[in-house]
């Protein structure tokens, strides 16, 4: 009887343990997007994998199409291999605060603006500059890494049964690719949901004619989604930055859908100034180009029509897992063209930040908000082995101290520009090292310093960088904040008593919030920067293989 009760206990400890194996097997070989994503089709329903695309041809439907795309695919994912990553929602008080801000902002978009692109937080109305529902496609992402389902399924289902990719409308070719590309982009990576790579494809295929219709592999800077015409309205030419921070997008949809002619043809215009060498300053390039893909002499500038071109090299090459070497040597020369040209001290305090050289080639010590974002590149050139000495890291961690002093004003916000002392009168000892004028005090509630200390957050672990996000966000909170729904950018950071300027860009959810957010999270593994790269709209795209 004894014996009996031990083998009777013998069996149900193996009866235990192996149904525990056997738990962990399933869980272990299960399919990527069951056991990698479990909230997915909580979210979104069916799996992506088990809807079948269709395509019009014309006004026909095309049967043989959904096969070939199919099969694109899933050569595409073989790439990839990569299921939609798990997102579970703010850990910390301070992230609730930033959860809380972006709802506050969809939820005055919602109401007053829902389906059209940006919205007028102060007259409560809308405008239509794109007329692609431009806040939604480009803030998705955002709800989606915030763990948002009601947002997330919202954004979802108005792309699937209301976006119009081929409006009769001229948009620019860059911000539309960059946001709405993108955005579409990202948000099938992280959800695979079918209906937005349906729509970024044929996004892409409208876009194309800017780099069709031109003479030389520099694209129009402008496109009508509706005709196909392109047009660049200034003068005719295209800027440095419109024609280059178009390659990660465009080669992410030729993986997606195993069509090459997005990445190829996209790929020219940043070969086409590989060649050109910009040897005048030893990498660093004038910003506008002719339709001839000719460069005209322009002041040399990381800020506004540059500045993303710098950008994209770096990630461009981390797109491609460091396969194109080109890409690598033209990032490490213009950092080296930086700080020999670009790089100064202001007086009297001795304070590092990137200037301009102006079209009489004199220094001009003026640094827009948008050059912020060279921190983060040279942070990523740290993190992948291309800072051998330390000058990168060095240098980043410069640019986001300058970056932060520009907040440090009596809103505590960010203006467009600000200007710099640099001559060194040892008399004068009430001068500030630096100044803001008049016209550049205004604040859109940009992104690229917190974007900055994003980075230098992931690569220092110093908290001192999630301490100045979250003093910026409080600024924002204080004075941006309109309380019937939605943030307003602000006329002026010079005064407390505030003007607002009635407008919510759309980056403001889907860059400046996401930034703030990632940065204050417990998790850092959250998007891991060995796997994923952020677009220059902060769209989390996919390292291939």
């Amino acid at each position: 009887m004894v014996l009996m009760n031990l083998n009777r206990k013998k069996f149900l400890i193996i009866c235990l343990v192996s149904m525990q194996l056997l738990v962990f097997l399933l869980f272990f070989l299960a399919t990527p997007s069951d056991s990698l994503n479990p909230r997915r089709q909580r979210f979104f329903g069916t799996s992506s994998e088990n809807v079948k695309p269709r395509r019009s041809v014309g006004n026909e439907t095309c049967p043989e199409c959904a096969t070939i795309s199919t099969t694109k695919r899933k050569i595409a994912a073989n790439k990839l291999k990569r299921a939609p990553p798990i997102f579970q929602g703010p850990t910390n008080d301070r992230q609730r605060a930033i959860v809380a801000a972006f709802q506050h902002a969809w939820a005055g978009y919602k109401k007053y603006a829902w389906g059209h692109d940006e919205l007028l937080p102060v007259s409560k109305r809308f405008e239509d500059p794109f007329q692609l529902g431009l806040t939604i496609v480009d803030s998705l992402d955002t709800a989606i890494i915030m763990g948002l389902e009601t947002e997330t399924r919202e954004g979802v289902e108005w792309i699937r049964n209301s976006l119009n990719v081929s409006p009769a409308k001229s948009v620019n070719v860059f911000e539309t690719t960059i946001r709405v590309l993108g955005g579409l982009l990202s948000g099938y990576h992280l959800t695979g949901e079918e209906a937005l790579l349906e729509k970024a494809t044929k996004l892409g295929d409208n876009l194309l004619n800017a780099f069709t219709k031109s003479k030389s592999p520099i694209p129009k800077s402008d496109v009508d989604l509706g005709t196909g015409a392109a047009f660049s309205p200034n003068r005719g030419y295209s800027s440095l930055a419109e024609a280059t921070t178009l390659q990660l997008e465009f080669r992410d949809l030729s993986v997606l859908t195993g069509d090459k002619k997005y990445e190829e043809t996209a790929f020219k215009a940043s070969e086409h100034v590989h060649k050109a060498k910009c040897a005048e300053h030893d990498g660093l390039c004038f910003y506008h180009i002719d339709e001839n893909g000719e460069f005209k002499k322009t002041a040399i500038t990381l800020g506004a029509r540059a500045d993303s071109y710098y950008e994209y090299l770096i990630k461009q090459w981390l797109q491609t897992r460091k396969s194109i070497d080109w890409l690598r040597d033209d990032f490490l020369q213009s950092m080296k063209s930086i700080k020999n040209h670009l790089y100064r001290q202001s007086q009297p305090s001795g304070l590092w930040f990137i200037g301009e050289i102006s079209e009489n080639r004199d220094f001009y010590p003026k640094m827009d908000h948008l050059v912020c974002f060279l921190s983060g590149s040279l942070a990523l050139s740290h993190l992948n082995g291309l800072d051998e000495n330390g000058e990168h890291l060095e240098m980043a961690k410069k640019i986001g101290q300058i970056c932060h002093k520009m907040y440090q004003n009596p809103t505590g916000l960010g203006p467009e520009i600000i200007h710099f002392n640099i001559e060194n009168r040892t008399e004068d000892v009430s001068r500030e090292d630096s100044y803001v004028k008049s016209l550049d005090s205004h604040s859109l509630l940009r992104p690229e310093a917190v974007e900055a200390w994003f980075y230098l957050y992931r690569v220092t672990k110093d908290p001192k960088y999630q301490e100045w996000g979250w003093s910026a966000f409080e600024a924002i909170e204080k004075y941006a904040k309109v309380e019937t729904g939605g943030y307003s950018s602000i006329d002026n950071v010079l005064r407390k008593k505030v003007r607002r300027r009635d407008k919510m860009e759309s980056f403001f959810p889907a860059e400046t919030l996401k930034y703030l957010y990632l940065l204050l999270t417990d998790d850092q593994e959250i998007l891991p920067l060995d796997r994923w790269v952020f677009n220059t709209e902060a769209h989390p795209l996919p390292v291939y293989n």
